[in-house]
């Protein structure tokens, strides 16, 4: 089955490389290009700082080496283990759900009371954490260390198109309601975007599916985890049930 990775060019290759592994066929389609940004921060110490995702580990770990801190937490389990990769010991994630909302759930965030929070991110995004930690009685600071632009069209993006719409077989992987909205931008520069909509779309959250339902992709799979596992434990079922997975 043809699968579409969306992901930014140098950060697909291990799931191009699962995806491949699982009998499927990748194709490549970066929506996405990521752009580092010098920044700073307000103090040189913080009692807790916060990744919003592996990118923000990724761009923002050199800044981050440079700080004091005391409490260490991340979005979700791929941010964490991306801070474990790099030997950062973090003291809580959502284990189930990577979200805004999961980490304020989480006892040990709930506890954070008159704090100075400092939370790694790329530019622009949900208030959602920073709003919620505020009522905490927080001081909350962003560091925002690198920015999303769509990605150039190139040959890429015309072959892997070209290869998805030649069967009617085939499912499109979207991370990030960003990633959807430079998807559609780019396709409709190639082919008439309505064609896709005859494919599955797994994408990564219940937010991101209801974005992509409300401008008109009704085919959607929520994965069961955030990790890359996730997409290959739904082309597993997609490849072994008799009939198509009904989206959820």
């Amino acid at each position: 089955m043809n699968v579409l990775l969306t992901r930014p060019f140098l950060q697909v290759e291990e799931l191009q490389s699962m995806v491949a592994k699982s009998g499927n066929k990748p194709l490549l389609f970066p929506t996405l290009k990521l752009n580092s940004i010098d920044a700073k921060s307000e103090k040189n110490h913080y009692d807790a700082v916060i990744f919003i995702s592996a990118n923000a580990v990724e761009y923002g770990l050199n800044f981050f080496k440079t700080i004091g801190y005391h409490q260490v937490f991340a979005v979700g389990s791929a941010t964490a283990r991306k801070l474990s990769e790099n030997d950062i010991k973090i003291d809580d994630f959502p284990r189930e759900n990577a979200s805004s909302e999961a980490l304020l759930a989480l006892d040990s965030v709930t506890q954070l009371h008159h704090k100075t929070i400092l939370i790694f991110r790329g530019r622009g995004g949900r208030e959602t954490l920073k709003q919620g930690l505020i009522k905490q009685d927080n001081q909350v600071e962003y560091i925002e260390v690198y920015e999303r632009v769509s990605h150039n069209i190139n040959t890429l993006h015309r072959q892997s198109l070209d290869e998805l719409l030649s069967s009617n077989e085939g499912i499109i992987s979207i991370t990030s309601i960003d990633s959807m909205k430079a998807l559609v931008e780019i396709s409709s520069q190639i082919v008439d975007v309505d064609k896709l909509k005859n494919y599955l779309l797994v994408v990564l959250s219940g937010r991101i599916k209801t974005y992509v339902n409300s401008i008109g992709f009704d085919k959607v799979l929520v994965m069961p985890n955030t990790s890359d596992n996730g997409i290959i434990s739904v082309l597993t079922n997609l490849n072994t049930l008799d009939k198509p997975v009904k989206p959820s």
